[in-house]
This record gives structure tokens, C-alpha cells and sequence, in this order.
């Protein structure tokens, strides 16, 4: 099982590896980050992973709703997000918007890098479960976000379970 105070980045960062290396076509950028990443700086994409919240849990996945026994309840949950952007399609030239071929083919990017960081992501998380590195997980929805401030992506969210120690 996995324990200590950096119980949270370890989960996050195998998270990252596993959709790094699943990804086609792999930005520069990438690593797990501390919280929200700023959506003004593309470059040539990237995969950021983040622990969004962590709260103590009585039954998975839902919140403590009341002091649990000596006031600790027994699981610690993480909400883990899983975020990959690339440059939206922008105007060239004369032009006010973008050709519908640029739109296509971020679609494409769009759709590819999320399918293959949802299969990362649940197949890491189910193989740490069956290791019983984790306790338990739920993969949320995917949803596309932007575009905004020039890029595009998806974002993936997961809450993960440990014992609390």
C-alpha cells in the first residue's frame, strides 16, 4: 500500500508516466504540478497532473460527514486530475477564424489523446489496485475543455483510496 506524506504525489506521478507513455504524440511539457495549470501557454502541448483535493472518508468515495470513532475516519480520498492541452486552431492571414481543416484535425488530436489517457490512467489504476497499492479508485467523466487563452484539451478526473496512516 502506498503511505508517507508524498502518498498523493507518488499516486500522481505513476499516473503521469502511464499517460505520458501511452500518448501518440507526446508534448515537451509534462509532470505532475502543484493545482491548477493556466491555460495562456501551449507551446507544443502538455500533460500536467494534479491533486485537486484530499479529504478523510468513512465509505468510498463519498466525504466524512461526521468525526468517525477516535475522529479519524479510516481512508484518505484524492481527487487526481489528468489534464492534456494543445494549441487551439487560430485565424492565419487575412482570415478572422480558423479553416475547418485546422478544426478537423484538433479534433483528431483532441479525441486521440483522450482516448488514449483514459485507457492509461484506468489501466494504471486497476493494475495499482489489484497490486493493492491503492485501496479503491473511480474514474470520473472526461470532459473537453477550451478552447481558452489559445489551447484545447481534455480533462480527466479520478478519486483514489488509501488507508489513512
Amino acid at each position: 500500500m502506498i503511505r508517507g506524506e508524498l502518498k498523493w504525489y507518488e499516486v500522481a506521478s505513476r499516473l503521469e508516466q502511464a499517460a505520458y507513455e501511452a500518448l501518440t504524440d507526446t508534448p515537451d511539457r509534462h509532470g505532475v504540478v502543484p493545482g491548477a495549470i493556466a491555460w495562456d501557454a501551449c507551446d507544443c502541448g502538455m500533460l500536467a497532473v494534479s491533486v485537486a483535493q484530499v479529504y478523510p472518508s468513512e465509505l468510498f468515495p463519498s466525504p466524512q460527514a461526521a468525526p468517525f470513532g477516535a475522529c479519524q475516519a479510516p481512508y484518505e480520498v484524492a481527487e487526481i486530475v489528468v489534464q492534456i492541452i494543445r494549441c487551439a486552431p487560430q485565424a492565419e492571414g487575412q482570415s478572422l477564424y480558423p479553416t475547418a481543416a485546422a478544426l478537423d484535425a484538433s479534433a483528431q488530436q483532441v479525441a486521440r489523446d483522450a482516448y488514449e489517457t483514459l485507457r492509461a490512467v484506468s489501466l494504471e489504476l486497476c493494475e495499482m489496485n489489484e497490486q493493492r497499492d491503492i485501496e479503491d479508485y473511480l474514474v470520473r467523466p472526461q470532459v473537453t475543455q477550451g478552447p481558452q487563452g489559445g489551447c484545447v484539451g481534455t480533462e480527466l478526473r479520478a478519486l483514489v483510496s488509501l488507508p489513512r496512516n
